[in-house]
């Protein structure tokens, strides 16, 4: 009798340790807005986004050496909203793709890597300063220190994986061409006598141009105060999407960004 329940708790458990595969499919678009107009502190500095162990979305042999299967446009389902997207003037789609992986845990499936997008490293080094541009210590234009190579729009990973939920990870950058305010001088003038608030304005030079720029002042006992100088120069402004979201298997789910967007839908394989 013993050995007849073990053996019925056994077969009833083997249905709930088999292993489960789902369907994922993305959308990421970004949109039409100039990100100046968002009331957002962005940092200028690149991110480090950790792309060890990631494994390209676009690399089949790969993925599938992984357990991963890139799945046929034909297997979509949310060409629809792909649709209204690429239609609406205030979007624009930046990638559409698909996958097949199992229910494998956060260490166990690799980070996706998405690179979408115009490719800005032809005009830009990696660190997001313009090309041929570049000040060295002398205020004299150099190139020999900076590094060059890709800089997609869009790039970073996606990780979807199960921790008893569905869950998705994303880190993620949005690269758009701005400008940036930086340090050139910081100088020490003689403080006015008097009691009135200090305003200066300083005259910088940005890219062989003349701009008016306020200059941030300290002053000291009423004895000096210290003048900073900046220029405004070409950057390639990043903009961070680092997100983590638990999901429902069989419905669309929406991540939200000020510049950006991602629509993913995640369907239980029967």
């Amino acid at each position: 009798m013993k050995k007849l329940i073990f053996l019925l708790l056994c077969t009833i458990s083997w249905p709930s340790l088999a292993e489960r595969w789902f369907d994922v499919e993305v959308i990421v678009f970004k949109r039409n807005q100039n990100p100046d107009s968002v009331q957002e502190n962005w940092p200028d500095t690149q991110p480090n986004i950790n792309l060890s162990n990631a494994v390209s979305v676009f690399d089949s042999a790969t993925l599938s050496a992984k357990g991963l299967q890139v799945l046929p446009k034909s297997n979509w389902q949310l060409n629809a909203e792909y649709n209204r997207l690429a239609n609406h003037a205030g979007f624009k789609p930046l990638l559409h793709t698909a996958w097949r992986q199992n229910d494998g845990s956060k260490n166990a499936m690799p980070k996706l890597r998405f690179t979408a997008g115009k490719n800005f490293g032809d005009a830009y080094y990696t660190d997001g300063t313009p090309k041929n541009i570049a000040l060295n210590a002398d205020n004299a234009y150099d190139s020999n220190e900076k590094q060059s190579g890709s800089m997609y729009e869009l790039d970073g990973f996606i990780r979807v994986y199960v921790q008893h939920y569905l869950f998705i990870e994303t880190d993620l950058v949005l690269r758009e061409p701005g400008e940036r305010k930086v340090l050139q001088d910081v100088s020490e003038v003689p403080a006015p006598l008097s009691n009135q608030p200090i305003t200066d304005i300083e005259t910088v030079s940005a890219d062989g141009s003349v701009a008016n720029l306020p200059a941030e002042a300290d002053t000291f006992a009423g004895l000096q105060k210290l003048e900073r100088t900046y220029a405004v120069e070409k950057y390639l402004k990043p903009y961070a999407f680092e997100q983590k979201r638990r999901m429902r298997s069989g419905e669309i789910h929406y991540l939200d960004h000020p510049l950006m967007g991602l629509i993913i839908q995640v369907t239980r394989v029967e």
